[in-house]
């Protein structure tokens, strides 16, 4: 309805204040009018750090300059890597600065004020935040669309494949492709990335067929469409085009001086396109550089870099990396990404001789994809499952007799990728309760850490955990 008007403001720029040229350039920016935007955006005659923040972060070819620090959360983490006191931050921005009822930030809002949580890795609580925008926004159904779509990338990233992808979907559908603007890369990107994960190929291509506005490509949303098409481009074997999409979306982040893993790990998805081309020394650079920029933060993240650095190396370092792998994948609550690390765990202990427990972690591996339909994954594993029951289900059901109700529902958890503070928000105890209990059950079922737990142990669906913001 907006967008019509536009030519005639246009027009009439030199009738409008600071303010209104500004909330005009973020029409034009949403409907992919860059040209018009950047012939408006020299015609400002003072600075707005809120906009000039948004532009860094959202449209950086346009950006004049880069924000002041502190000016927005947003930039913050994306510019400036400062991922502390996100939560606490955005509580602020929602209290006191009321973002969400800013004319000018109408249309932004969700996506401002909820991604930077995603960005900086504390997916629990940007769970809380989506549920908390959704039930306090107005009938508008812009933001609320948008906030769906932040819903659908927190469910991908915690491996919630089919979720992600009904939101995703359910965001598209709630308002036009014009209402949407160049940010509908980020649902559909969502929705590649999840269909592709789940092995429904044809599907993600025709999501890949949708027209999409020229101008994603210079802006930050489009990050998200670049990197879910090279994932598919290597799903079906076209590892040239994923390392051009790769490199492109590396070269673009370091560019816009935004190179955060948070955002898309580029390295990551390269180094495997390296890794299929038979290319380990390019691979192994690429993935000690990227642990190298993570330190200690973004445990999905360095997950996969360690499966894929295991990969590189010797068979000697196989176990260790891919053991820390697992651990990382369950602390970070990635589903998909700890079923592939369980599966090559399952392959490392075969090859080291250990064949009790490579079937053992192969059956728990099944269990987790089938958990989050990542159906690839599943049919790898089946040949290899069918032969595995019937020597495992006798040995499984007698240890599981052993167990007392609550360490078999401390057991199922653990079994199911869930880290032990995860497992005790979810059953209201300590992080000492769940060792005791999981120590019980090592000694019972005679197994010597979580991955070799039987798989044949109930998965029991519990509702992601919330942080509490009070």
């Amino acid at each position: 309805a907006a967008a019509r008007h536009l030519p005639a403001l246009v027009a009439d720029a030199d009738l409008l204040t600071d303010a209104q040229r500004v909330e005009v350039c973020g029409r034009l920016l949403w409907h992919g009018r860059d040209d018009e935007a950047r012939a408006l955006l020299g015609r400002l005659d003072g600075a707005d750090p809120a906009f000039d923040a948004w532009l860094a972060c959202t449209h950086p070819e346009l950006a004049g300059r880069a924000p002041e620090r502190g000016v927005s959360v947003l930039a913050d983490v994306l510019l400036h890597g400062d991922h502390e006191r996100t939560a606490d931050r955005c509580e602020r921005l929602w209290q006191e600065s009321r973002v969400r009822a800013d004319p000018r930030w109408s249309s932004q809002s969700p996506l401002v004020s909820l991604l930077p949580v995603v960005y900086a890795g504390a997916l629990g609580t940007a769970t809380g935040w989506c549920e908390r925008w959704q039930a306090d926004l107005p009938a508008d159904p812009v933001p609320r669309a948008q906030a769906i779509a932040v819903a659908a990338e927190i469910a991908l990233r915690q491996g919630d494949l089919v979720t992600a992808a009904d939101k995703a979907r359910m965001a598209l559908e709630s308002i036009s492709p014009a209402a949407w603007g160049t940010a509908v890369c980020l649902p559909l990107g969502t929705l590649v990335l999840a269909a592709t994960r789940m092995g429904e190929l044809d599907t993600a291509a025709e999501y890949l067929r949708l027209p999409v506005p020229t101008a994603l490509f210079d802006s930050r949303y489009g990050l998200h469409y670049r990197y879910a098409r090279g994932v598919h481009h290597l799903a079906i074997d076209n590892s040239h085009a994923a390392a051009a999409d790769f490199l492109t979306c590396g070269e673009l982040m370091r560019q816009w001086s935004m190179d955060v893993p948070g955002l898309v790990a580029w390295r990551v998805e390269l180094a495997e396109v390296r890794l299929r081309q038979d290319e380990r020394d390019r691979a192994r650079l690429l993935l000690t550089e990227q642990l190298a920029l993570l330190g200690t933060d973004f445990a999905e993240v360095r997950g996969k870099a360690l499966r894929l650095l295991a990969a590189c190396g010797p068979p000697g370092q196989r176990l260790r990396l891919l053991s820390s792998a697992v651990e990382l994948a369950e602390d970070s609550g990635d589903r998909f990404e700890l079923a592939r690390s369980l599966v090559d765990l399952g392959h490392a202990l075969d090859t080291e001789g250990e064949h009790h427990r490579a079937r053992l972690t192969a059956r728990r591996a099944w269990h987790v994809a089938r958990s989050c339909h990542a159906e690839p994954i599943c049919q790898e594993l089946t040949p290899r499952r069918r032969r595995q029951d019937l020597a495992l289900s006798t040995t499984d059901e007698s240890g599981l007799a052993l167990l007392s109700r609550a360490e078999r529902r401390v057991a199922t958890l653990a079994s199911g990728g869930h880290s032990n503070r995860a497992i005790a928000r979810k059953l209201f105890i300590t992080e000492s309760t769940v060792e005791q209990h999981l120590t019980k059950v090592y000694r019972k079922l005679n197994v010597r850490s979580r991955e070799d737990l039987p798989a044949s142990l109930r998965f029991e669906v519990v509702a992601p955990a919330v942080a509490s913001n009070h």
